[in-house]
């Protein structure tokens, strides 16, 4: 069976995240570039961002005869349904197509998402830098950055010289092969892939792939009834990632049994009501109580 593979980029125009307004993509079956695609994009919020104007040099005034999300959508869904989509910031991509998806009333698709960034950390562990720009430098491809289909195109070949240097013929593979799971999107759900940060530590991290915790990434927050930093130790032990902030990649927000109630049902802790906001959007996340992560951390799949 083919693996077919769509690499995209996103521009953002202002602080609105559903404000995409240039969309880059490049089509992989087996490894070989099949089809590219690029569009202009007019979003519903055409404010000015002078940050992001000088970023991408799109003037909100350039957009008005451009189509809309929805129409785009409408010539580009082929490339996300069941596919394996990836970008640079896959985190901060999808948190983008989200946005646009819910204002425009769209169903998610079906897809598995991976990212270069992540990949390149645990490709190349000891660089210093993991920008498009400087990993394209590394492989001697040229671009000009900041331009959806350009960024595309680059993170295609860094993937392209990251699965040769693996001697991998498939993303899946190369999954496999540093044991890092896909994200995943479908109707009403949603799973990040780690993020770049985190990645070193699975070639470091003990292998117990029959823990239920195995690569899954978990926040503690309120008051523990032994230091976080030990929590945090027999996290790692049983192969999970601690994380000190609730994201798009968080799988539990464990809270402290000491004043548990006030602090999950209170309206003051910022990573209960990130994570609450975050399950509401479909993530695959679960709040719970001390003692339950306590036997998680015993419990095998």
């Amino acid at each position: 069976m083919k693996e077919r593979i769509t690499v995209f980029d996103i521009e953002v125009l202002n602080q609105d995240p559903a404000s995409i307004c240039a969309i880059g993509i490049v089509e992989l079956i087996d490894g070989e570039i099949t089809s590219t695609y690029y569009s202009l994009i007019k979003p519903k919020n055409l404010s000015y961002d002078a940050y992001r104007y000088k970023v991408h040099q799109i003037k909100p005034k350039s957009l008005y005869k451009e189509k809309t999300f929805s129409e785009v959508w409408q010539e580009i869904h082929h490339y996300f349904e069941e596919s394996i989509v990836v970008s640079h910031d896959i985190q901060g991509d999808m948190m983008n197509l989200r946005a646009a998806f819910k204002q425009n009333r769209i169903p998610y698709p079906h897809l598995y998402m991976s990212c270069t960034n992540v990949l390149a950390h645990l490709v190349y562990p000891h660089l210093h830098k993991y920008n498009v720009k400087e990993l394209s430098l590394m492989i001697g491809f040229n671009f000009q950055a900041h331009q959806a289909l350009d960024d595309a195109k680059a993170c295609a070949q860094i993937l392209i010289e990251m699965l040769k240097h693996e001697d991998c013929s498939t993303i899946t593979a190369l999954h496999q092969k540093f044991r890092l799971e896909f994200g995943e999107m479908k109707e009403n759900y949603y799973r990040n892939i780690i993020s770049a940060e985190v990645a070193p530590q699975l070639l470091e991290m003990n292998e117990r792939t029959d823990s239920l915790l195995y690569h899954q990434s978990v926040c503690f927050t309120g008051k523990l009834s032994m230091p976080k930093e030990i929590l945090e130790e027999k996290t790692k032990q049983m192969s999970g990632l601690p994380s000190h902030q609730v994201s798009t990649q968080t799988n539990y927000l464990v809270i402290g049994k000491e004043g548990y109630h006030k602090v999950r049902f209170g309206k003051e802790n910022k990573k209960v009501k990130k994570a609450l906001q975050l399950m509401k959007q479909g993530q695959d996340l679960k709040i719970i109580h001390e003692n339950e992560y306590l036997k998680l951390l015993e419990t095998k799949r």
